[in-house]
C-alpha cells in the first residue's frame, strides 16, 4: 500500500512539474510574440528600406512603351497640336546608381548617387551624396541631400570608393529644407517620399536669379522607384519637371554575365571555316542595356547585343528579350524572349551564339564590391 502511495506521489509531482514546464513555455512564446510585436516600427522602416534603396535602376521600359504608344497615336493623329503634345510630353530614359560607400566622416548610411541620361553611362547629369537615418521626430527614414565639392573629380567614384574615407561633411554643401521623408505604407508594401510643403527653395541664375521652390514625390519599393520632380517659382508657374505629373519609373536592373561564340564572316558565313572569335567578358543588364559586341583580338564587330525587360505589344505579356542588332541599320539581326524573371537566356545561330547567366552576388550592381569597414583588432 505505501509502494503504491509513493508512485502515486511521484506521478502527482510529474505531472504539476509537466504542467509548469508547459506553462513556462507558452508564457516565453507569449512574451516572443509580443516583444516581436512591439519592435519600434521606425527601425523596422529603416532597415527595410535600406535593404531596398541600393542598386541601379533604369527605366527603359517606361521609355520604350511612350514611343510605341506614340507611333500608333501618331499614326491616329489628325490635328497638328496633338503631335505637338506627344513630343512635348516626352518621358527621359534615366539610369541611376545609387551606391553605399564607407564615408565615415559624414555618417553611417551613406550613398553617392550618379544618374545618366539615355543609357549613356559615360556622362552624369547630376552627382550627390546622400545621408540615410531614422528621425524619430518625423517617424519616417530621412534622407538627406549634398552636393559634392568637385563632379569631375568625383565622377565614377562608385568604382573608387576609397575617395570617400576622409571626405567631412564640412566639404559638402546641403539645402535645408530639401530633405525627403519616406514613410511606409503597409497596404501598398512601399515608401512614400515627400519634402515638406514648399521648405525646398533656391535662386537660380539659370533662370533669371527666380526663386525656384521644388517638389519631389516620390515610391520605393523592393523593385521599382518612382521619381517625380516638380519645379516652380514663386508665382506658380512652371520651371521644370513633368508638366502632366507623370513620374519617372525605374526598375532595379539585373546584371547578366556572360559569353559569345561569334564567326568572323557573320550570318553568311561557311562555319565548317572555323573562323571564330571566343569572349566570356560579358556583362549586361536586363533593363535595356546595348553593349558593343567585340572580337576576342578587341577589335569591334558590325553588331550590338541588347538584354531588355519589356511587355510584348500584343498580348501584354512580360518577357526578358535577348538581341543582336546591326549597328549600321540598327535593326534587330534575330532576337529571341523568355521568362521575365529568368535568370539564363541563350541562342545558338550557328555563325553566331550567346550565353547569359544572372549575376549570383550583387545582382544590381555592375561594379565592384560591397563596401566593408577596414578590419582593426578589434573587428578581426
Amino acid at each position: 500500500m505505501s509502494i503504491k502511495k509513493s508512485f502515486l506521489h511521484k506521478a502527482i509531482l510529474l505531472i504539476a512539474a509537466l504542467i509548469f514546464v508547459s506553462a513556462a513555455t507558452n508564457a516565453a512564446a507569449q512574451i516572443a510574440v509580443t516583444a516581436s510585436a512591439n519592435l519600434p516600427p521606425l527601425k523596422a522602416d529603416f532597415d527595410r528600406f535600406i535593404s531596398w534603396f541600393g542598386g541601379e535602376w533604369n527605366n527603359n521600359e517606361q521609355v520604350w512603351q511612350q514611343s510605341a504608344d506614340a507611333k500608333i497615336s501618331l499614326a491616329a493623329a489628325v490635328k497638328e497640336e496633338a503631335k505637338n503634345k506627344l513630343v512635348e510630353e516626352k518621358i527621359t530614359h534615366t539610369h541611376h546608381i545609387f551606391a553605399p560607400i564607407l564615408a565615415p566622416k559624414i555618417g553611417s548610411h551613406i550613398y553617392y548617387i550618379q544618374q545618366s541620361l539615355d543609357g549613356d553611362l559615360t556622362k552624369s547629369y547630376r552627382q550627390r551624396i546622400y545621408r540615410i537615418s531614422p528621425d524619430e521626430k518625423e517617424n519616417a527614414v530621412k534622407l538627406e541631400i549634398f552636393n559634392l565639392p568637385d563632379d569631375k573629380a568625383f565622377f565614377d567614384a562608385h568604382k573608387k570608393p576609397a575617395i570617400f574615407a576622409d571626405l567631412d561633411v564640412s566639404k559638402l554643401r546641403a539645402t535645408p529644407g530639401c530633405e525627403v521623408y519616406w514613410r511606409y505604407d503597409n497596404n501598398a508594401k512601399s515608401f512614400e517620399g515627400t519634402m515638406k510643403p514648399n521648405a525646398c527653395s533656391f535662386v537660380s541664375k539659370r533662370y533669371g536669379d527666380k526663386r525656384i521652390i521644388i517638389t519631389d514625390t516620390l515610391k520605393l519599393s523592393e523593385s521599382e522607384i518612382w521619381i517625380n520632380d516638380q519645379a516652380r517659382d514663386e508665382a506658380g508657374n512652371y520651371v521644370f519637371g513633368s508638366k502632366t505629373n507623370t513620374p519617372v519609373k525605374n526598375r532595379k536592373v539585373r546584371y547578366f554575365t556572360g559569353w559569345v561564340y561569334l564567326h568572323r564572316d557573320g550570318p553568311a558565313a561557311d562555319i565548317t571555316n572555323k573562323k571564330f572569335s571566343f569572349r566570356s567578358d560579358i556583362m549586361i543588364h536586363n533593363e535595356g542595356q546595348k553593349i558593343p559586341l567585340l572580337y576576342d583580338d578587341g577589335s569591334e564587330t558590325p553588331y550590338l547585343l541588347e538584354l531588355a525587360q519589356l511587355t510584348y505589344q500584343n498580348t501584354r505579356t512580360a518577357i526578358l528579350k535577348m538581341a543582336v542588332i546591326d549597328k549600321e541599320t540598327k535593326k534587330n539581326v534575330f532576337y529571341l524572349w523568355s521568362q521575365p524573371d529568368g535568370i539564363r537566356v541563350g541562342i545558338n545561330h550557328g555563325w553566331i551564339q550567346v550565353g547569359l547567366t544572372q549575376k549570383t552576388s550583387r545582382v544590381a550592381y555592375g561594379f565592384g564590391e560591397p563596401p566593408r569597414p577596414a578590419r582593426t583588432a578589434t573587428t578581426q
